[in-house]
């Protein structure tokens, strides 16, 4: 059953990743708006209906709380990074840029959360390191300031996914998933509402401006949460390490599905080197 969640899972993600590249280019000028739709529109009645399936226990004690309240933010930020960065490149680029999170996140949970590295790991972080250098550069040959900008704001991406994911493995030693199912998520509606700021008023203009962008808006925002839905499940079914080795197939997928969807087809030599790279490391740390 989590074999067929997973496929699932995937399918959804890359059609989130190519979405979210289409209401970059299109609609560039409302980043925080359609952060925000996603997480009350998508998000809130997701996390209501899993709040039934998974037990929770709200009295974790005031740290926690308040460590859930405040450290929530970190993935509307996420989203914010992960939208700007598409507007300036492409979806393929960023997904392989993307992979170089678990960088970051070993980097906090070596000192902070006592997590050890391996041999095998060490190789796999230098692969991931070289996806990387390979995608920036397929980017960066005109030295243009658009490609050196996106290819900041694909790092700052990947940055904030590395901590946003140190932190959430840190709240789940902590508290169980229920609990940080109400508060973390409930956080985080609340933090994406407060970005947003007077831009929320926008929101039924947004979904108004034509079909096609409401089309995109609501199958972006399904796809995403339901991929979700399938991930956690999955997580549920089996282990952890055997469903992050079997997501990093993902941005292989985004790159060949934008290469025939986007026709987002330069540099491809650059992206699937990047690509084979990157997928050979993250196996290795998995």
């Amino acid at each position: 059953m989590w074999q067929l969640l997973l496929i699932v899972y995937f399918i959804l993600s890359t059609i989130n990743y190519l979405l979210r590249r289409v209401l970059a280019k299109k609609l560039g000028d409302h980043n925080r708006l359609i952060n925000a739709i996603f997480f009350m529109v998508f998000l809130l009645p997701e996390a209501v209906i899993l709040g039934f399936y998974f037990p929770h226990n709200l009295n974790v004690g005031v740290l926690n709380v308040m460590l859930l309240l405040g450290g929530s933010i970190i993935w509307p930020l996420l989203g914010l990074a992960s939208f700007q960065a598409n507007k300036h490149v492409d979806v393929g680029i960023f997904a392989v840029i993307n992979n170089v999170s678990p960088i970051f996140t070993l980097a906090i949970a070596l000192p902070f959360l006592h997590e050890k590295v391996s041999t095998l790991q060490v190789l796999g972080i230098g692969l991931l390191i070289l996806s990387g250098v390979l995608a920036a550069s397929s980017q960066m040959h005109k030295r243009n300031r658009t490609s050196t900008e996106g290819i900041l704001l694909c790092l700052l991406s990947a940055f904030i996914l590395g901590v946003a994911t140190a932190f959430e493995r840190f709240m789940l030693g902590r508290v169980d998933f229920g609990t940080y199912l109400i508060y973390g998520w409930g956080s985080q509606i609340v933090w994406a509402a407060i970005l947003a700021g007077k831009e929320l008023k926008k929101m039924p203009l947004l979904f108004a401006k034509s079909a096609e962008i409401r089309k995109i808006l609501i199958t972006w925002g399904s796809t995403r949460a339901l991929a979700s839905v399938c991930f956690i499940s999955a997580l549920k079914l089996t282990g952890a390490a055997i469903i992050s080795a079997a997501t990093d197939f993902l941005s292989v997928a985004v790159v060949i599905a934008a290469y025939f969807y986007l026709k987002e087809r330069d540099h491809m030599i650059y992206k699937l080197f990047a690509t084979a790279a990157g997928f050979a490391g993250l196996l290795l740390i998995a």
